[in-house]
């Protein structure tokens, strides 16, 4: 589970919290509204296409660009893991796709939530409360830790990201599938969001739902035999854009990480993904996952991703 970090780092002004009762800090939150909808505007106005269309890059084999997704956002102690607050930092940073978990509640409402039941170092105020026995509206009053962010649903982050970056939910549970592709669906955005699923629970549980075919996939690889199950789910490989697999796997049969991408994924129609290290990966070593061939980086810091992007954008000549 992800621990808060670079605790240094300046904290973005809340939104996504309850507003102080007194005059003065009642102006100071509106205040904060109209800063945070003016840069907003600016940054919508300036995104790139691969940032507002899965169409322009993320679902293009022949795609040289180098892709970021921001795991949880760019999370630090003012601004946690899963927060509106690390998601606009993320923005702010120029990544490509945020990531947030996904998580039903009772009320068949999805919500941007990683535990259930909630862990302590989450909301200590909602410590235990088990995602799936609670309302939306109480689980989106939940004050994050050492913060007034508070927790928030899937819907509203599409609304956040609209123009600004692709979304990704990775959705904790096979049964929450069908209900993470109609979020898609009913807030428009098949075309700027894809959910993360295992492959097992791609091939037997989101090609059965309705509207599968309306929605991109990231198709999570547990092992090296996930490879051979994908390729051999012909029927849902045109949703599957992207296959996510650990570099550090066993010897290949086809031989090194490059081979198997460009030879058995990109020969299929198919993307690769990697995940940085836990531990704030360095610009280094994130510049390597894409030397070895990954299409998109799955990056928990950030900043350093942007970097090693920029980088390889350069060296690559786009």
């Amino acid at each position: 589970s992800p621990q808060p970090r670079r605790a240094a780092m300046a904290a973005r002004p809340v939104r996504h919290a309850r507003a102080s009762k007194s005059p003065m800090s009642a102006l100071g939150v509106a205040a904060a509204f109209v800063a945070a909808a003016v840069a907003a505007a600016s940054v919508a106005a300036a995104s790139p296409p691969w940032r507002t269309s899965m169409s322009a890059c993320w679902t293009d084999v022949t795609c040289r660009r180098a892709l970021i997704v921001s795991h949880g956002g760019d999370w630090n102690l003012q601004n946690p893991y899963d927060s509106l607050g690390a998601f606009e930092r993320a923005v702010n940073d120029t990544t490509d796709a945020v990531k947030g978990d996904f998580r039903v509640s009772s009320d068949g409402v999805g919500v941007v939530m990683h535990s259930s039941p909630v862990a302590i170092y989450e909301s200590p105020e909602c410590w235990g409360k088990v995602v799936e026995n609670t309302t939306a509206d109480v689980l989106t009053k939940c004050k994050m830790a050492l913060t007034n962010w508070t927790f928030m649903r899937a819907d509203e982050l599409l609304a956040f990201t609209e123009g600004r970056a692709i979304t990704m939910f990775c959705v904790k549970r096979p049964q929450d599938i069908a209900r993470a592709v109609s979020t898609i669906v009913q807030a428009g955005a098949q075309d700027r969001a894809f959910l993360e699923v295992r492959v097992r629970d791609l091939i037997e549980v989101a090609a059965k739902v309705p509207d599968f075919d309306q929605v991109y996939f990231l198709a999570e690889g547990g092992s090296a035999g996930d490879l051979d199950l994908l390729l051999n789910a012909t029927s849902v490989l045109p949703r599957a854009f992207t296959f996510e697999f650990d570099p550090s796997w066993p010897k290949w049969g086809l031989g090194n990480v490059s081979d198997v991408i460009r030879t058995r994924l990109h020969g299929a129609g198919v993307r690769s993904l990697a995940a940085t290290s836990t531990l704030l990966p360095s610009v280094a070593s994130q510049e390597a996952l894409w030397a070895d061939g990954f299409d998109v980086v799955y990056t928990y810091d950030t900043p350093n991703a942007v970097i090693a992007r920029t980088a390889v954008d350069k060296q690559r000549g786009v």
